[in-house]
């Protein structure tokens, strides 16, 4: 029997609330919701199995029946699936029913079944792959114990395949992505500024160093969903093939800004290091540390954020700040910067 118009009605309308951005929730269960609104089965799960070793993990509908014994059942046997070799070594992305490969009795004969299926009741298994990475392969798994799953069903999860692919792509895209930018901002605050640009440039994404070596080297502050700032968008639209860093010097301090492409998106590499020239400042005789110190100061960063740049304590930095604004009879970091540096 072919698919009926309301079973892809059906489905069209679980994609559709599928598309319901969730960052919150597991991308396992929101695939999970949606083709079960479609195909059921006493239990339907999304299972992560790593076929070299026989480990997997899983998030299922319903949930908590899984016990340590049956896990170390399953991963015992897994072996002689035999749905096994056609999604996870003949790199099959479609689906399949267990009785396409089997008969009942082929089934009934293995390990698997009798250790593992058997004693949860399961009789019929569907099969479909959403992708693979790293040898590691995702799939889901549909499992009754009455009647088999109709040829419809089995289109029906056809058909959904590529958009759950892709919805578990991008989750895991932005996955990873969101724990470089983690990573990153457990590094010293000031050692690298990550930007991933999106469209015309404007900034999709920046880390908190980012924000703070932009905010710092640039008059105009720039924010996520807003452009970069004017000089940095005159460089990027000069820039060819092999992009020459864009350097810019405030006081002591020099920031240098690197573009990476990659196919179609682009991303940028903050640093900030020394200079060999000390800062001049035009109304007193401030040493190199007490003008490095101002500087960050004035351009937004906290004590402790100066401190971690400089590489000294944050007393240190209240001592160079207390010997500036005295030079420069200064009460406050703005006036002690408009009588060292001029206009920030």
């Amino acid at each position: 029997m072919g698919i009926r118009e309301a079973d892809l009605n059906r489905l069209l309308a679980a994609l559709r609330e599928g598309e319901q951005p969730d960052t919150a929730g597991d991308v396992r269960r929101r695939v999970l919701a949606t083709i079960t609104e479609v195909v059921g089965g006493d239990i339907v799960a999304y299972q992560s199995i790593d076929p070299a070793t026989g480990s997997s993990e899983q998030v299922s509908v319903p949930d908590g029946w899984e016990t340590t014994e049956l896990a170390e059942v399953f991963t015992r046997h897994v072996p002689q699936h035999p749905l096994l070799p056609h999604f996870l070594r003949a790199g099959d992305l479609d689906a399949a029913r267990l009785s396409d490969v089997a008969t009942r009795r082929q089934v009934r004969d293995l390990g698997i079944y009798q250790d593992f299926y058997r004693p949860l009741g399961i009789t019929h298994q569907l099969v479909c792959r959403l992708g693979t990475d790293l040898g590691v392969a995702d799939i889901l798994v549909f499992n009754r114990g009455g009647s088999d799953f109709t040829d419809a069903e089995l289109q029906l999860v056809r058909l959904a395949r590529p958009y759950l692919a892709t919805v578990v792509a991008t989750a895991s895209a932005g996955a990873w992505f969101d724990s470089a930018l983690a990573a990153l901002e457990g590094v010293d605050d000031t050692a690298y500024g990550v930007v991933l640009l999106g469209p015309l440039g404007r900034i999709r994404v920046a880390n908190r160093a980012a924000r703070l070596l932009l905010s710092t080297y640039f008059r105009r502050p720039a924010r996520e969903g807003g452009v970069v700032p004017e000089e940095l968008g005159a460089w990027l639209a000069r820039q060819s093939a092999v992009a020459r860093p864009y350097v810019v010097t405030r006081g002591s301090r020099r920031l240098t800004v690197r573009l990476f492409r990659h196919r179609a998106a682009a991303a940028l590499l903050l640093s900030e290091a020394g200079t060999r020239t000390p800062p001049v400042a035009t109304a007193a005789n401030l040493t190199a540390r007490e003008s490095d110190v101002l500087w960050l100061v004035a351009g937004g960063r906290t004590n402790a954020q100066a401190a971690l740049a400089l590489r000294i304590s944050v007393r240190t930095v209240e001592k160079h700040l207390e010997n500036a604004y005295a030079k420069l009879g200064a009460t406050s970091k703005a006036e002690a910067a408009e009588r060292a540096f001029g206009r920030t």
